[in-house]
């Protein structure tokens, strides 16, 4: 039996995983039908230059548009069919034609003239938009003879101006006419209704049928009730065929003018069609990074490796379609290393493997169509081929199994280290003994081909299969046993319980049933189940502890983060006051060397006594000296501070309490970290207050390099309390959550005292033995 060829299947692949669905909902961002045109038709490609061409591009516009910037591409009409006229000598386009040409020229010198100016910040696009037109004397030229309704302009060319004056006034002069006779036949009752018109061109007037005779003239129509016809009296003859003559060289006027403007068109017709290409690309790439903003695309990273990372990555259907994206569609996280070469996910119907095996596919797919994945990605161009969903086929005489398996034989022929292949539920169709010995030789020669896959199923003996292969991973949907539903959370290295015989006990099958189903399976089964439920559990109690670490760690660095800033402000404020000292001091010596120059200007000049100027000078002296010393009493007397009153730093927020009061100093401690502050620089918190000494928890220093583990292990119970009161002292200096008491289990003497001692403590708010995972009866957790 021939196999299909290899565009074929992969065609057939982008069907399975609903690509079209995809590339549909972009479209509705693209400002042309062109630009849609050509979403529909993107394709994944293998060159990886392309490919990050493609990304750039769609990066830079993401970018502008984020950052506020409109891009003004909002119309583009379709030009590709009136182009290759314009190159037919005589031949011309009709006014809307050249408008629409006229669009596509506005829009490409707009769209190249935007990037031009925004070439730093979108590079990749104005290497792109080089080769638009900007042709503005044909843009001129267009818009001069043709106005925006698509009509010839009167100014168009000196001989349509005068054609169209002479039909203007001979017009004027024919209903001039008509109005006389339209009087006189409403006196004579002849008409059906009093008004001029006009058929075939010509002005004509609405009589009564049973008149039409009464009248010389010429019939033009009749009306569809058939009780009108519309006459052209005689005596309009002439008017009426000088009139038509004026139309028709106002029509070879206008003929000659749209020839004229398009074979000026036909001159750059190849220029205006690589423009129209580059213009429909550029509208794909804006409608890329439009759908990108609006469902958290994100740009992926294309690697020269061979390994795939998916991040946090949603279905994009699914997206599509929810409410509330991040919380109606979980996201999911898998990595193919360099050993790493299937994904086996397992697990309960209905819980979500399909949507998983379908994400990657799909997330792989966008990147390399140059549609940014919805999260993160780091990946290598793969030839995606799927076997997914029932294709069985009455008409063909092909089973599910059947269909499945020549859909397999076309992978296998076709598939290489450049593939990823997607297997839904393999070999599920048949005895699942046998399936799964087929499963696990397609799966093997998969990994001989060196192609990537993933790969649902149901089957227990691929789970253990998966086990024994280092290059398989196993995989599962998260499934909560105690509510009996999915949670659609990927668990990456994980398997998965299948819940049967729970699922079946919820919808009523009797329990006599299940209990003699559960008999045939087997105790190895059922420690196998029991097994991936313990796994399961001990992996969910890794991720809390693994977050709860996250918020301590986070917890600690915006301590540190607080720490540092509180010691730069002390350091400035110190910088501060030494500078404060200094002028003061320069202030002093300033004034006393006034005092000098004061006294010895007075020798030179007054010729006063020497024993006269002493007894000045000593005055002068002791009055500068009190003044000093007045001023150091006032700000003593100012601030008047005890310990234990709440103060704060002048210039600053900071609050803190006094220890100690030594001279003109006092020691305040502020949030455990102790000053020494000069009496001027401080002075009383309003709203506080007074805090006495044994209220205080003073603390002289922070311990910063405390451990959060202590071994109590070969220590006699003496010893081991006195270091594990020494170890809580520390814990409660540095700020510890918790910690951890290693005491061994033996004979339990050790615990018990230890257990004693925390009993009385008045810092701790509890203890408790350990879990499994941490130790069990052999430790013990303290919380501060």
């Amino acid at each position: 039996m021939t196999g299909v060829e290899l565009p074929s299947l992969v065609e057939t692949s982008l069907e399975e995983l609903e690509i079209a669905r995809l590339l549909e909902a972009i479209t509705r961002s693209c400002v042309s039908h062109a630009g849609a045109d050509y979403v529909r038709a993107m394709r994944p490609s293998m060159d990886i230059v392309h490919i990050r061409k493609e990304i750039d591009c769609v990066g830079e516009a993401s970018e502008l548009l984020q950052s506020g910037q409109a891009i003004p591409f909002d119309r583009l009409g379709d030009v590709s069919g009136l182009l290759p006229k314009t190159r037919i000598a005589g031949n011309f386009l009709s006014a809307p034609d050249l408008l629409t040409v006229l669009e596509a020229l506005q829009t490409s010198r707009i769209i190249r003239t935007f990037f031009e100016y925004q070439s730093t910040k979108a590079p990749t696009l104005y290497a792109e938009c080089t080769d638009l037109v900007d042709d503005r004397i044909l843009e001129k030229h267009i818009t001069d003879a043709i106005d925006e309704t698509g009509l010839v302009r009167d100014n168009a060319s000196r001989e349509l101006l005068s054609i169209r004056r002479e039909i203007h006034e001979l017009s004027a002069r024919l209903r001039l006419r008509l109005q006389r006779i339209l009087k006189k036949f409403g006196e004579e009752e002849l008409l059906q209704e009093e008004f001029v018109t006009q058929r075939d061109g010509r002005f004509v007037l609405p009589l009564r049928v049973e008149n039409k005779r009464s009248v010389e003239g010429i019939i033009h129509g009749v009306s569809h009730s058939g009780q009108t016809v519309f006459l052209e009296p005689a005596e309009t003859y002439e008017l009426n065929n000088d009139l038509a003559i004026l139309h028709g060289r106002e029509q070879r006027e206008m003929i000659r003018i749209l020839t004229t403007l398009t074979a000026e068109v036909g001159s750059v017709s190849h220029a205006i069609e690589q423009a129209a290409v580059v213009l429909t690309f550029v509208d794909s790439v804006i409608a890329r990074a439009r759908f990108a903003m609006q469902y958290g695309g994100m740009k992926p990273v294309i690697t020269d490796h061979e390994e795939i990372e998916f991040t946090n990555v949603r279905h994009p259907l699914l997206v599509i379609a929810a409410r509330d994206p991040v919380r109606d569609v979980v996201p999911m996280s898998i990595r193919f290393d360099g050993a790493s070469r299937g994904i086996l996910i397992s697990g309960p119907n209905a819980g979500g493997k399909t949507v998983a095996m379908k994400t990657i596919g799909l997330s792989l797919i966008m990147a390399m169509m140059g549609i940014f994945p919805l999260g993160m990605s780091s990946l290598h161009p793969r030839r995606v081929m799927t076997a997914i969903g029932d294709h069985q086929s009455i008409e063909s005489n092909l089973s599910t199994f059947s269909s499945q398996i020549i859909r397999l034989r076309d992978i296998l022929s076709h598939c290489d280290s450049h593939a990823l292949v997607l297997i839904d539920e393999i070999c599920a169709g048949t005895d699942p003994s046998e399936g799964g010995a087929l499963a696990a030789g397609i799966l093997d020669s998969l990994i001989e081909r060196g192609a990537r896959f993933v790969v649902t199923t149901h089957q227990s003996s691929l789970k253990q299969y998966a086990l024994t292969r280092a290059s398989i991973t196993n995989a599962s949907l998260e499934f909560d046993g105690e509510h009996l539903k999915p949670t659609f959370t990927f668990l990456f290295g994980v398997p998965g319980n299948s819940y049967a015989f729970a699922l079946a006990r919820t919808v009523g099958m009797p329990d006599v049933v299940l209990e003699r189903a559960q008999g045939y399976l087997g105790d190895r089964h059922n420690e196998l189940e029991q097994s991936i439920q313990t796994i399961q559990s001990f992996r969910l109690e890794a991720q809390q502890l693994q977050l709860q670490a996250h918020a301590e760690l986070a917890k600690a660095e915006s301590l540190r983060k607080d720490a540092e800033n509180r010691l730069a402000e002390v350091r400035k404020k110190r910088g501060t006051v030494v500078e404060d000292a200094r002028e003061e001091a320069r202030e002093i010596l300033r004034k006393a060397n006034s005092l000098v120059e004061n006294t010895i200007r007075e020798v030179r000049e007054q010729q006063k006594s020497i024993s006269t100027i002493k007894s000045t000078f000593e005055e002068e002296k002791q009055a500068f000296s009190a003044s000093i010393d007045q001023s150091e009493a006032n700000t003593i007397q100012q601030v008047q501070l005890d310990v234990g009153d709440p103060v704060t730093f002048i210039g600053t927020t900071s609050t803190g309490t006094i220890l100690t009061i030594d001279g003109g100093h006092a020691k305040v401690d502020v949030n455990g970290i102790t000053f020494n502050v000069p009496h001027s620089k401080l002075e009383r918190a309003s709203g506080i207050k007074h805090v006495k000494q044994s209220q205080r928890n003073v603390v002289e220093h922070l311990k910063l390099d405390a451990r959060t583990t202590l071994d109590l292990r070969g220590m006699r119970v003496d010893e081991g309390i006195r270091a594990l009161e020494s170890f809580l002292n520390d814990g409660i200096l540095a700020g510890l959550h918790s910690a951890t008491l290693i005491h061994g289990k033996g004979t339990g003497a050790m615990r018990k005292a230890v257990h004693d001692y925390l009993h009385e403590h008045p810092q701790l708010s509890g203890y408790r033995i350990g879990s499994i995972h941490e130790g069990g009866d052999g430790i013990t957790v303290v919380e501060f």
